[in-house]
């Protein structure tokens, strides 16, 4: 019989895979860490769409492109119902290791069927071939409750197009791609690209070292927040918005931030 407190403290460390962090590489180098360069960059994006998740304080909620189910984890606590979805099968084996508790499908979104209160596609649009886009609009449309949201975050065109890319965005192809089903209501531009940014994130993490004091890394993101987490449409690396279903020609509903009201004239 196990003793369930010393069980506890050891199932506490699988939160994550931690066996796999050091590796003893073909020139047997030991390496005891990995690190994502691009991390700031993710946490920047992944944590405004879970504070906006909360604000909108969704019953529902459909993660379309879930991957490793990353954004499932962190906003499973306050959403009630929570349903990924991923053609990946080696990625939604992830996501069932981390969220036992949570459905997950790997299947094409055409075989999904119900209605969520909050769809997402977070940095999902990208990996879209172009003669498959509008019938996965549409499909994405039918999953989502009539007077609920979309949720999408995509890469600008500020950066270089990724080898894993189809292509990266500006507003106007963003609002031109949900189209004729959604419309955008707010967007926000985020991760501003610059001398301060590269100067952020080489200092945590370059050919020499990783920085793991915590009183500096709350500093850099202090530091982050105030300067580098939001953007405009010039500098940012990452587009968000937030979207409903469109209405019918001649129904338009008040609302929207000020940069896209004009834009929501148009059918």
């Amino acid at each position: 019989m196990r003793s369930s407190s010393k069980f506890n403290i050891q199932d506490t460390l699988y939160k994550f895979p931690y066996h796999y962090l050091p590796q003893l590489n073909e020139g047997k180098i030991p390496r005891l860490h990995r690190h994502l360069a691009w991390g700031l960059d993710y946490l920047t994006y992944i944590s405004f769409v879970v504070s906006l998740i909360r604000e909108l304080s969704p019953q529902s909620l459909l993660d379309i492109g879930c991957g490793d189910g990353r954004l499932i984890s962190l906003v499973k606590s306050f959403v009630p119902k929570i349903v990924g979805v991923d053609i990946s099968k080696q990625a939604i084996a992830f996501a069932r290791a981390f969220n036992p508790d949570v459905e997950f499908y790997c299947v094409n979104i055409a075989k999904m069927s119900g209605v969520y209160e909050l769809v997402t596609l977070i940095e999902v649009l990208e990996h879209i071939p172009d003669h498959e886009m509008g019938s996965f609009i549409q499909n994405v449309a039918r999953l989502v409750k009539e007077d609920g949201h979309l949720l999408v975050t995509v890469p600008t065109v500020n950066v270089p197009l990724n080898k894993k890319h189809y292509r990266h965005y500006n507003f106007e192809l963003l609002r031109s791609t949900l189209k004729p089903h959604f419309e955008i209501e707010k967007h926000w531009w985020l991760y501003r690209r610059g001398y301060l940014e590269h100067l952020l994130r080489t200092f945590m993490v370059n050919r020499f070292y990783v920085l793991n004091w915590e009183p500096l890394l709350a500093l850099i993101w202090r530091i982050h927040k105030r300067k580098t987490y939001f953007a405009d449409a010039s500098t940012g690396v990452h587009l968000v918005c937030l979207a409903r279903l469109a209405k019918p020609c001649g129904i338009r509903s008040e609302g929207g931030n000020k940069t896209n009201e004009k834009d929501l004239l148009h059918c």
